[in-house]
């Protein structure tokens, strides 16, 4: 009995602190929990729908990026484990370099015998709650209030630009409630497109979409609160210390396989902190540099080293996607965030008061900003955003700095009348954006594929070898892909650019195949292609003989859309 009392007692000790700090943080957490852990909750609850005539989604961004997320799930829900990473989900002699983390916990999921949806939603809702407590607790740590940890994180979320500008204009012109209580679903009004700047929302155009984001912020976010939480928490012990530093290198070591932007800004942010930090560069060193480099890079030459074959797939191109010099780049950015830098350039100026591990935290995003002006990191500029937008987080801090500072401090030239003016400009076009994205019965829903379809995916999935490939029209959600779990030799060209690919001769081959006629047979052949899909994209679009395929070789598959032809007697 004693025993169990001297256990229960130490249980006790060692949960007080963190019981101290739930009643202290008490109220902000249940605002924090109750506005936007609400607003999360019910934007993934309604981000895929199951109806009978097949699946739908909430928003055109999870319609092109959720397919091959799907696809890449069903690889890992129902594949062996070594035909996993046998080939790109978009390229069949690609190497599947993406960072799939995210897709093998839904397949797992998926694979233990959950749907398709659970295995989906539920985790997206739990990365989303550990995201705004990691958050909370960053913020907390750097800004050391409560008021300013909530506006930051808002901040953040409600961003960006001046787009709302173009909303009153266009409500002047024709005003009515429906209008204003829901903007034109038609119109993006954080949309910069001269500048390849196609959403200003990263909860619309990033943290929706993107599920690899949505992990890789997540954890990258918890690093940082531990690295941080162990610099400053002098009088703590040693051991706690290092548990902590071990269990942020692993959730770093990890992230090339989850989302390799957050990597990058990671390695930034925390190579500052552990550079000022050198009177404590022996713990840093050997319990979060060293577990970290060789988890990271034992993943990365597994994974990732050797897939990339385009050697222009990162370019340097200071300015980004603007032309015509600094005033030029200047008048994009005014564009593009509003008054964000402005009121960060005033929140460099006021860390001349803060420590020195404050100061390298949020010069680390500045430098992220930096770099992602100067560098491209992927063919395609749009995905520099990535990168923009951890420089967006990081510059929600230094805003709210400002904003508090100007708000004790304005005086006689900038009332709190003026503040909260800014604190408008700088959320009301985020705020439209994140109305829109919740009502979503006022929205045409994208149609992802058809229950008939998904049935033919199946079917392909059941009876043929994991590894046949197929030759199908390079579209992003084709039932191939998502549902058959195949390899197909050519997906959507822009994804397969964007991934470091030069697909360049396999199109030709791809056109020359659907074509049919002379020399068929051999591109069949040198393409190691099993099966052949002739359907409404494979006919529009790439004008496919089906004739052909009807009189040389037999039918596999087929529904009323798709006839699938077995090819493999020309190998």
């Amino acid at each position: 009995m004693k025993n169990i009392l001297d256990f229960c007692h130490k249980y006790q000790q060692q949960w007080q602190p963190l019981c101290r700090l739930f009643q202290i943080h008490k109220k902000s957490l249940f605002i924090l929990l109750g506005t936007w852990g609400i607003y999360f909750l019910v934007l993934f609850l309604r981000t895929l729908e199951f109806q009978p005539e097949g699946l739908y989604a909430n928003h055109i961004n999870v319609w092109s990026d959720w397919s091959i997320h799907i696809g890449m799930a069903n690889i890992f829900a129902y594949k062996a484990p070594q035909d996993w990473f046998a080939y790109h989900p978009m390229y069949a002699d690609g190497k599947f370099t993406y960072g799939f983390l995210t897709n093998f916990i839904s397949g797992m999921l998926m694979r233990a015998g959950f749907s398709l949806y659970f295995a989906f939603i539920v985790p997206s809702i739990i990365y989303s709650i550990f995201l705004l407590l990691g958050m909370y607790t960053l913020f907390y740590l750097v800004l050391k209030s409560q008021k300013q940890t909530l506006l930051a994180i808002s901040i953040f979320f409600l961003s960006s630009g001046v787009g709302f500008i173009k909303f009153f204009r266009d409500l002047y012109h024709q005003y009515s409630w429906g209008q204003l209580l829901f903007p034109d679903p038609g119109l993006d009004y954080s949309q910069e497109v001269e500048y390849q700047w196609y959403t200003g929302n990263f909860i619309v155009g990033m943290l929706l979409p993107q599920r690899a984001f949505l992990l890789g912020m997540t954890m990258a976010i918890w690093v940082l609160v531990g690295i941080i939480h162990v610099l400053q928490d002098e009088a703590g012990s040693e051991r706690k210390h290092k548990f902590i530093l071990l269990s942020s290198s692993f959730l770093a070591g990890i992230l090339p396989i989850t989302h390799m932007h957050s990597f990058i800004v990671l390695f930034i942010i925390t190579g500052l902190l552990c550079i000022i930090s050198y009177d404590r560069w022996r713990q840093l060193l050997f319990y979060y540099a060293i577990p970290t480099g060789i988890l990271a890079l034992t993943l990365y030459f597994l994974f990732i080293a050797g897939g990339i074959e385009n050697p222009n797939f990162m370019k340097w191109t200071p300015g980004w996607t603007t032309q015509g010099g600094l005033i030029a780049w200047v008048i994009m950015w005014l564009k593009i965030w509003g008054l964000m830098l402005p009121m960060t350039g005033l929140g460099f100026f006021l860390l001349c008061h803060q420590s020195a591990i404050v100061k390298a935290f949020f010069i680390g995003f500045l430098m992220v900003f930096a770099m992602a002006n100067l560098i491209m990191f992927q063919p395609t500029p749009w995905d520099n955003s990535k990168l923009f937008l951890w420089a967006y987080f990081g510059f929600s801090g230094l805003t709210t700095m400002s904003l508090a500072w100007l708000w004790k401090h304005g005086g006689k030239y900038i009332s709190r009348i003026d503040v909260i003016f800014i604190i408008i400009m700088l959320t009301l076009t985020g705020f439209l954006e994140l109305i829109r994205l919740q009502r979503i019965e006022k929205t045409n829903h994208p149609f992802m594929t058809s229950q008939e379809d998904i049935n033919l995916g199946i079917s392909i999935r059941g009876k043929t070898n994991p590894l046949a490939r197929f030759l199908t029209a390079p579209i992003h959600n084709h039932l191939v892909m998502m549902w058959g779990a195949r390899p197909v030799l050519l997906g959507d060209r822009g994804w397969v650019y964007n991934y470091g690919f030069l697909a360049g001769k396999k199109e030709e081959d791809l056109k020359s195949m659907f074509l049919g006629g002379v020399g068929t047979q051999e591109l069949l052949k040198r393409n190691r292609i099993s099966y052949v899909v002739i359907g409404p994209g494979e006919i529009h679009d790439w004008q496919a003989n089906e004739p052909y395929y009807k009189t040389h070789y037999p039918l596999a598959f087929q529904n009323k859309n798709y006839r699938i032809y077995d090819v493999r007697l020309s190998r």
